[in-house]
């Protein structure tokens, strides 16, 4: 049998006047196995009866890597099937063949496939390497199940439309600005109550789901937690200018976990099942934050309220966070808890990939963290593309160009807003001195908003790549929550920035949405009020 040795594709892809790599190859094309068979011609598979603890794959001991540029590995594999235990089946790796060093590696467990079948699934590795070694892309079988590998593709990192803000070279342009809409009864004289605001853009229309307090009655069993509150939302035609009427979403519901409050989410449209998801802060007169899940079919989510999850609440407060603070060398605390705004950043291998904030009142520290999950009961605080530890934590905020608090610094972070540009994830997270409470007193606290990105989520606290001056938003005036409830996200290949403006000395509210634009941007953007 002739065993052809072939690199399949070369390409070299143009973007704004610069070009990136991309080297492709396939495994069964290639002579460099120890165990198993060509699969499909141009596949390789191995089966449990095949020899173990081996290379599935290895080589192709490649020098065309000519770039000493940030870079990706995408090994596409496939499992038969997801069930069992979470003991490791692969490892994957890049090695500098030259010098025998492993540049990058990661384990990969049964859990961590979204999908049996052998169905085609992306496992990444992010590495930099010298120019001219020969480099090797390898998948080391550990035992115990049928395991294809279709192909392996190497890409220089993009940083997609948001590296140019990233870096202050585009600008930003105010789209709308418009008071919230507040239901009649609010006591208030403002809808200073109806924050929590996200953007979902779908079919040519912006939703915004917010919470919504005052709609009725707060029952007495609430008083002293919150007022009686839902999750309402409007959608937009002309970027946020005006808004439609609100349909809800989720309700508070009867038991002492929710029937006070259902607040603060985030939702996530699902284009494999057509369906929404919500996740959202509740809480009821067990005084105690948790998190609910709410779901409905159909694309779009005004045509009635949501379905609330049977197992609700699917997570108590401090359930994630004692897992994801448990051992050594973490950047967080075990007496952390209240997961809290939640945001579902995307979905990756059947795995909904989950951010939240908690909070350490005894040592006033707070972080964000991540979380998956594949049915919003059951979540995963480890695995591959998960940090087991906090993404965001006073490391990261402690050295930004503002005058902290001498007394406590930067306390950490608090809600945070993701977005996939090019092959990063840019983070917009809040970030106080003094407590994660609101001080409205004016000069009294720092409350600004920094801006970081990684191209892996699996990143942990000091890990993220922050823009040379942060924070990027400062409100005009020093007032703790001055700029609430943030969003970056995108909507077709445009890039938007949206927040809630709020001067408590007038009782003002505002939000605030900018689109990125060429230009120029000098960080901290002072955000000012109407």
């Amino acid at each position: 049998m002739r065993i052809y040795i072939i690199l399949l594709l070369i390409v070299s892809l143009y973007y704004r006047g610069t070009v990136a790599l991309q080297l492709e190859f396939y495994p069964g094309t290639q002579a460099y196995h120890q165990t198993g068979s060509r699969f499909n011609n141009t596949a390789w598979i191995v089966v449990s009866q095949d020899p173990s603890e081996r290379y599935l794959t290895y080589g192709p001991y490649t020098n065309a890597w000519n770039t000493t540029a940030s870079s990706r590995v995408d090994f596409y594999l496939g499992v038969d099937n997801i069930t069992g235990d979470s003991s490791n089946l692969l490892t994957v790796d890049v090695n500098d063949a030259d010098l025998d060093h492993i540049l990058m590696s990661r384990n990969i467990s049964r859990l961590d496939f979204g999908y049996g079948n052998i169905q085609s699934q992306i496992f990444s590795l992010y590495f930099t390497s010298t120019i001219g070694h020969k480099l090797e892309f390898r998948v080391f079988y550990h035992c115990c199940s049928s395991i294809v590998h279709y192909k392996t593709v190497v890409n220089e990192l993009d940083g997609g439309g948001l590296a140019d803000i990233f870096i202050g070279q585009a600008g930003l342009e105010l789209v709308s600005s418009s008071v919230f809409p507040t239901p009649q009864g609010d006591p208030s004289s403002t809808a200073m109550w109806n924050v929590g605001t996200y953007i979902k853009p779908l079919d040519g229309r912006w939703y915004v789901f917010y919470r919504e307090g005052f709609y009725a009655p707060t029952p007495a069993f609430c008083n002293g937690i919150v007022p009686l509150t839902r999750i309402a939302v409007r959608n937009s035609t002309d970027f946020g200018k005006t808004w439609s009427e609100p349909a809800v979403v989720a309700l508070p519901g009867n038991s002492t976990f929710d029937n006070c409050a259902a607040l603060d989410g985030a939702p996530f449209f699902d284009n494999d099942t057509d369906s929404w998801h919500y996740l959202a802060q509740c809480i009821g007169n067990n005084r105690r934050w948790s998190l609910c899940h709410y779901s409905r079919s159909g694309r779009n989510p005004m045509s009635g309220p949501f379905i609330p999850n049977p197992k609700n609440p699917v997570v108590q407060g401090g359930q994630l966070w004692s897992r994801i603070c448990s051992g050594t060398g973490k950047h967080c605390t075990l007496t952390m808890y209240d997961e809290g705004t939640p945001e579902i950043i995307e979905k990756m291998n059947g795995w909904f990939y989950i951010t939240f904030h908690g909070w350490d009142g005894p040592n006033n520290k707070a972080a964000r963290g991540m979380a998956r999950t594949r049915d919003f009961v059951n979540y995963d605080v480890a695995g591959y593309d998960l940090p087991n530890d906090a993404i965001f934590s006073p490391l990261d905020c402690n050295t930004w160009n503002i005058t902290w608090n001498p007394k406590s610094l930067c306390v950490g972070g608090g809600e945070g807003s993701m977005v996939k540009s090019g092959d990063y994830f840019y983070h917009l997270i809040e970030a106080p001195d003094g407590t994660l409470n609101c001080d409205t007193t004016l000069g009294e606290q720092n409350w600004v908003l920094g801006l970081l990105r990684s191209p892996t989520l699996s990143a942990r606290s000091g890990e993220w790549e922050q823009i040379h001056f942060n924070p990027a938003f400062k409100p005009a005036k020093k007032y703790g929550c001055g700029l609430q409830y943030h969003r970056i996200f995108r909507d077709d290949n445009d890039f938007f920035f949206s927040m809630f403006v709020i001067d408590f000395g007038v009782n003002n509210l505002t939000m605030k949405i900018w689109k990125v634009v060429p230009g120029k941007t000098n960080f901290p953007v002072i955000v000012g009020y109407p």
